[in-house]
């Protein structure tokens, strides 16, 4: 005879469904996500207008690195204590702080006067984005009670990424373009201001923090350890690529990795202890997390470096104005974002397997460019790029889409903040070690084969590493047993 716990079958039978979301709190999450859109807007806007930033400042190119990768480099060494800060203080209140400082710095970028001052500003702004983000993923863990409506919000995030990631370029080339009231470069970033005054308004009136506060205190040694192994690390491998590798450069780079390490030892200590850690250790027993990370090494390294060498060679090589760059880049955004929307039906009806198989289509679409690029002479740079481009948007939609999602999955809501702020720490720092390394690899070919064969192979590369992008949403996208 078979015992039967009926006590708790009745339980989970007489238990009352979650409450479905409201219509505010839908529209809680459309401000949140256009907060996260600007962030991620910003670190590619300023993709096409830096040819005309390196022309009227007198720039190196190691300077107009830094100007993506300073941004990308202090949003992602500030994430996870950005994240942690929302679990102490109140992720609406801590939201509302980031859109403030990141519309003043939007302002200061747009009076730089010298690449170290725009550099500087960027850092900042950066660090105002990185208090901003992750309370968009925490308030969208704790809002929702009913799971298929949160993995829809964390879709429409993960769309967000991938959207304004492309759409930096199209918005950045029409602004230089029309050079409206003679701005120039400097409307790329003023035109945060007034989003962030809408987000700011609707934020106030729509956004509520449903999560409990955390009663502890920042891990400020974290903190510390942590930014400074990222700053060393890739700020060393910037400086390298252009001025040559020499003993200072190797050392900044090995310190990062020191302090990094450091970090890590640290972490375990703070979790042993009584106080709560910047990064919970926990979070990596999770096979989301511990899995999610280095796939979102690899997918936004790719993507962060790609978006940043073409619009490069479109503008340099191919003698593109802003505008021509912007518009190459349309059909690919317009494709990440069908995709991005269809990815719900597609995983429906194929299955899990759709996922990996969107990074495929990302390294397919990356060997059509390569191709492409020797047939520029006969056809004419867009026509002989774009079925590449096609194809590397419409599998970078889904993979957006779900990489995100899945990762959080699991995460207890305590840990909201923390896990959200790893993850986009994850993404933004692999954003600007694509664009550093890939970069600096770009820069080493073009000076000895010329430019358009150092994109090509630099393509190459990217496209292996997509296949190894699909190799990891692979073993991501198998149910945990």
């Amino acid at each position: 005879m078979v015992e039967t716990d009926v006590p708790a079958e009745q339980e989970r039978g007489n238990s009352p469904a979650p409450p479905a979301a409201t219509t505010a709190q839908w529209g809680a999450v459309w401000i949140l996500l256009l907060g996260a859109f600007m962030g991620f807007l910003d670190i590619f806007i300023v993709n096409v207008a830096n040819p005309s930033i390196q022309a009227e400042m007198h720039a190196s190119f190691a300077d107009i690195q830094l100007v993506p990768t300073g941004y990308t480099l202090a949003y992602g060494a500030g994430l996870v204590a950005g994240g942690r800060l929302g679990d102490i203080f109140g992720r609406r209140r801590v939201f509302l702080v980031g859109v403030v400082v990141f519309a003043l710095t939007s302002v200061a970028c747009a009076a730089a006067q010298s690449p170290g001052f725009l550099i500087g500003a960027r850092i900042a702004q950066g660090l105002g984005a990185a208090v901003m983000l992750p309370q968009v993923l925490a308030l969208i863990q704790v809002t929702f009670r009913r799971d298929e409506e949160r993995e829809r919000a964390i879709g429409l995030y993960g769309a967000v990424i991938g959207i304004g990631v492309v759409a930096g370029q199209i918005v950045g080339g029409f602004l230089i373009e029309w050079d409206v009231a003679g701005l120039g470069w400097r409307s790329v970033f003023l035109v945060n201001v007034p989003l962030c005054v809408i987000t700011l308004v609707g934020a106030s009136a729509l956004v509520r923090d449903p999560g409990e506060r955390t009663p502890t205190k920042l891990d400020l040694v974290g903190v510390v350890l942590l930014g400074a192994g990222l700053l060393g690390l890739v700020h060393g491998l910037v400086i390298g690529a252009e001025q040559g590798w020499t003993g200072p450069r190797v050392g900044e780079m090995a310190g990062g990795v020191v302090l990094l390490a450091l970090f890590i030892l640290w972490e375990r200590r703070v979790a042993a202890g009584a106080e709560a850690p910047l990064l919970p250790p926990r979070l990596f027993k999770q096979r989301g997390f511990s899995l999610g990370l280095p796939t979102a090494l690899c997918f936004y390294g790719v993507n962060g470096a790609f978006v940043f060498l073409l619009a490069f060679h479109l503008q340099q090589a191919q003698d593109f104005t802003p505008l021509q760059s912007a518009l190459t880049f349309t059909p690919m955004a317009l494709l990440t974002s069908v995709f991005s929307v269809l990815r719900g039906k597609l995983v429906a009806r194929w299955g899990r397997r759709v996922v990996p198989g969107g990074a495929l289509a990302m390294a397919l679409g990356l060997g059509l460019v390569w191709v492409g690029v020797d047939l520029v002479e006969g056809t004419g740079p867009a026509a002989a790029l774009m079925p590449g481009l096609v194809l590397y948007g419409a599998g970078g939609g889904i993979v957006a889409t779900s990489l995100i999602g899945v990762a959080l999955s699991g995460v207890a809501p305590a840990d909201a903040g923390a896990a959200s702020g790893g993850i986009l720490t994850a993404v933004q720092v692999s954003e600007a070690a694509g664009v550093a390394g890939i970069g600096a690899l770009f820069a080493a070919l073009a000076a000895g084969h010329g430019e358009v064969s150092g994109f090509a192979v630099s393509v190459g590369v990217l496209a292996v590493l997509s296949l190894l992008t699909a190799l990891l949403l692979a073993l991501l996208s198998r149910p945990a047993r």
